[in-house]
């Protein structure tokens, strides 16, 4: 390999992963400021579930490096018959990683390298996804924007370290993507281990990624006008490989957690008609924007948490959404009618099995999503329809990249406009400050450690989360 081949290599590298990954730090360090200066500190999370996954961590270092035993079954808690965490949020992959970064950081520093790796790398995979389909390098810059930094992932960024951990999703859809468009080997092989990797994170964002799979695979067929497409050879082949590499990850997990939500229904799940969208929360910004306080009167209403309800999409994006629909047929070789069938089927699945205007139900407006629940009951060890606007965070990231495209290269009235739409996209997506917890360890845990480890331990003085810590 010569010096020139090497310098574009070199370019390519820093333009592709270096560029973005300091541009996407750099932009979570000032829209989160001053909170990673806490860095070494403070865990970036509540007490409450972010402490429990400080537990899942530790447990994950414990089981593998000392006990050397499977993660999902523990008898640390509910001593002495112990409980299976297959039914838990344990996101594993987090956990591995926390393997090798505690050799050299603290459980803090280790937490919140994991916080800050999902916002960097949620945004660095959805620019590979919208570069790929726009070759728009500052349009899929700003798809990384909208993406990673939406008002639904600073909501979950309160505690739920397995939402959090978002960063995957892009890069299954723009693998599985090239799969079904250009089918070969090696995307087929990447594609399974990445699938693997997202349902390490979460349950939801594997069922997600399953659902957009079939999407992607409908929309392709009625694009051939050929349904069966995947009978042919070119496709077969790879669609086989993927299927059976998936089922040797994926498949065990799965099936496990199955069959003891059959056998044992698990208990706590939350209730969809709670935690659904709410047909105004795209528009309106929720509880976790910076300036809550102006739309205090309308995400006060709203059931359930806010960490839940907060999923605004914003006006900038939404007027990008309108622009690029208008304008839908000069690009339909890009493929943009599939981004908005995504966009709008997990819209429309995020509103759950019954309608909520301004927290009010409507009881006669009985949605999909109950459907669905009654065609794949495992949907409903789920319970949370909303955390489906994931999806459609990621399909109007893709849209808004081929808007701002079209907005960059026109009139110099358009780039005007694509400038005062970022100026408001800022500003809507500034988020309010993320939980900070430095935990002061109580005098009687230092008594209970010195003690003979035989016995168990009733806490009734921590919360539950403090008690995990």
């Amino acid at each position: 390999m010569n010096r020139e081949n090497i310098k574009h290599y070199v370019y390519i590298a820093g333009k592709m992963g270096l560029f973005p990954t300091i541009f996407y730090f750099v932009l979570f360090c000032i829209l989160t400021y001053p909170l990673i200066l806490q860095f070494s500190t403070h865990f970036f999370a509540d007490q409450g579930d972010g402490l429990q996954h400080v537990w899942d961590i530790w447990w994950v270092h414990k089981a593998v490096t000392e006990l050397h035993q499977p993660l999902w079954q523990t008898h640390y808690l509910h001593y002495p018959y112990g409980v299976s965490l297959l039914g838990h949020a344990l996101d594993p992959f987090n956990g591995f990683i926390g393997i090798f970064l505690l050799r050299f950081l603290t459980l803090i520093e280790t937490y919140n390298f994991i916080v800050v790796f999902s916002f960097i790398g949620g945004g660095v995979t959805t620019f590979l996804l919208a570069y790929y389909l726009t070759k728009s390098y500052w349009g899929s810059m700003i798809a990384g924007f909208i993406f990673t930094f939406s008002n639904y992932h600073f909501a979950h960024a309160q505690g739920h370290l397995e939402l959090v951990s978002l960063e995957w999703i892009p890069l299954f859809v723009l693998l599985w993507y090239i799969l079904v468009v250009k089918p070969g080997i090696i995307v087929t092989i990447a594609s399974a281990i990445v699938l693997f990797v997202v349902l390490l994170c979460s349950y939801y964002y594997f069922l997600y990624c399953v659902m957009i799979a079939c999407l992607i695979v409908g929309w392709y067929g009625i694009q051939k006008k050929n349904i069966s497409f995947f009978l042919r050879k070119e496709h077969l082949v790879p669609f086989t490989a993927f299927f059976v590499g998936s089922l040797a990850t994926a498949g065990p997990l799965v099936v496990s957690f199955l069959l003891l939500n059959r056998s044992d229904p698990l208990v706590g799940i939350h209730p969809p008609k709670e935690c659904s969208l709410d047909f105004l929360a795209p528009f309106i910004p929720g509880g976790h924007w910076h300036f809550a306080h102006l739309t205090h009167s309308y995400w006060s209403n709203l059931p359930g948490s806010i960490h839940e309800s907060s999923v605004h999409i914003g006006l900038a994006v939404l007027c990008i959404l309108i622009f690029m629909w208008v304008k839908r047929r000069k690009f339909a070789a890009q493929g943009i009618s599939l981004w908005y069938l995504i966009l709008i089927f997990f819209t429309i699945m995020s509103l759950g099995p019954v309608l909520h205007i301004w927290g009010w139900e409507v009881p006669f407006m009985r949605l999909p999503y109950a459907l669905l629940e009654i065609v794949f009951p495992p949907l409903k060890a789920s319970g949370v329809p909303v955390r489906m606007m994931v999806m459609t965070m990621l399909s109007a990231g893709v849209i808004s990249a081929m808007g701002f495209k079209v907005l960059f290269r026109e009139s110099l009235g358009k780039r005007l406009l694509a400038g005062l739409l970022l100026m408001i996209l800022f500003i809507e997506y500034l988020p309010r400050p993320v939980p900070a917890s430095k935990i002061a360890i109580p005098p009687y845990i230092n008594v209970l450690r010195d003690l003979p480890d035989a016995y168990g331990v009733v806490d009734t003085t921590a919360s539950p989360g403090l008690a995990l810590y």
